[in-house]
């Protein structure tokens, strides 16, 4: 066991995400304008330009001037077009499809590429690798105006997170699945793989649905690369308050379903949140544990990243490091922390882990 637990940990040295990858998640900045756009096809051409701190991606889509045809789009390469552009790389993101019926919002000019013409409907800037940073079921935060509309009777398509807030999907993709179709999205949730404490569900709408958008917009993704807006946010109005956090929970390495990463999970008691629940999936980068971790509680849930320094001895590891608070759900939506100080201690084959944390957090 221990040998398997050394070799495991040597293969997550040498994960590294893709530049396509990590840009996938630029594409949720897409904004569109007209009618009729319930199940319409859509294509979109990222262009990376320049490199953090003092890059940006550039977002074409093809809604309102083609439907991405299939020759057109599988005869694209992207390395190829990122050469003629001058690009630092450029993603092929598509085909996907609307879901709602009908929206309105900002874009920009149009171009051709290849024969098809585009509307540049984005520009993100890039400030840091962070920026491009893709995790499914986690917030991201963009700059977008819009009014997505569904008529009465519409079936629309739902996660609720932790402590109860919904985000209804506008667009289902066929990247990982080109057989995935409308008609398929009622039974999608058997297909997720959903974090602890969030569902899927079908709702058939008895009055129209407006999501608005005003400068910005908050967008998460699923691993088949569907995308879905928040809807509905529970956390109470009023002040956030800073408070102290002190947790102490027990771990167990799991099998991890992502390749070249080590995956624990565990349970969690302390203040101020009570008792509840941890994921914690990373890779080894330089020496250290890179990765994430989601807390789940009874009002909610939280989201942040870790960098732990490890050591080995005898049959044990020990991680030291800080971690940090990035977002949340339901009550513990918007909160921060400073450094949290973090200790993990755990056998080599990942069975007998202790973990605390301490510092604080505002919320």
């Amino acid at each position: 066991m221990i040998g398997r637990r050394i070799g495991r940990l040597a293969a997550c040295a040498l994960g590294a995400a893709t530049v396509g990858a990590v840009l996938a998640a630029v594409a949720l900045a897409t904004s569109v304008s007209g009618g009729r756009l319930h199940d319409a096809r859509y294509c979109e051409i990222l262009e990376l330009k320049g490199t953090p701190p003092n890059a940006r991606v550039i977002v074409w889509n093809t809604i309102g001037l083609n439907d991405c045809p299939a020759k057109w789009w599988t005869a694209l390469n992207a390395a190829s077009l990122a050469t003629e552009l001058g690009d630092t790389a450029v993603v092929l993101n598509g085909p996907r499809h609307f879901l709602m019926d009908s929206a309105t919002a900002v874009t920009g000019r149009t171009r051709n590429f290849h024969g098809e013409r585009l509307t540049m409907v984005a520009a993100v800037p890039i400030r840091s690798t962070a920026d491009l940073d893709q995790t499914r079921y986690v917030d991201r935060t963009i700059s977008r105006t819009n009014t997505w509309k569904w008529d009465a009777g519409r079936t629309v398509f739902e996660l609720v997170a932790p402590g109860g807030d919904v985000y209804v999907m506008q667009s289902y993709a066929q990247i990982e699945d080109p057989a995935l179709r409308l008609g398929k999205l009622g039974a999608l949730g058997r297909r997720l793989m959903l974090p602890p404490g969030w569902r899927y569900r079908s709702v058939r709408l008895r009055r129209p649905l407006v999501l608005v958008a005003l400068k910005q917009a908050t967008v998460i993704q699923d691993e088949l690369q569907n995308t879905y807006q928040l809807s509905t946010s529970t956390r109470p109005r009023g002040r956030r308050v800073r408070r102290r956090i002190h947790i102490s929970g027990r771990t167990r390495e799991v099998h991890s379903h992502l390749a070249g990463t080590i995956e624990d999970h565990g349970t969690l008691i302390g203040k101020p949140f009570g008792g509840g629940s941890i994921v914690l999936v990373v890779r080894l980068v330089n020496g250290r544990a890179e990765g994430t971790f989601r807390l789940l509680f009874a009002r909610g849930s939280i989201v942040g990243r870790a960098s732990l320094p490890f050591m080995i001895s005898g049959n044990r590891i020990s991680f030291a490091g800080t971690a940090h608070f990035t977002g949340g759900t339901g009550i513990y939506r918007s909160v921060t922390s400073g450094g949290l100080d973090v200790h993990d201690h755990n056998t080599l084959d990942g069975r007998h882990g202790m973990l605390t944390v301490d510092g604080f957090a505002t919320y």
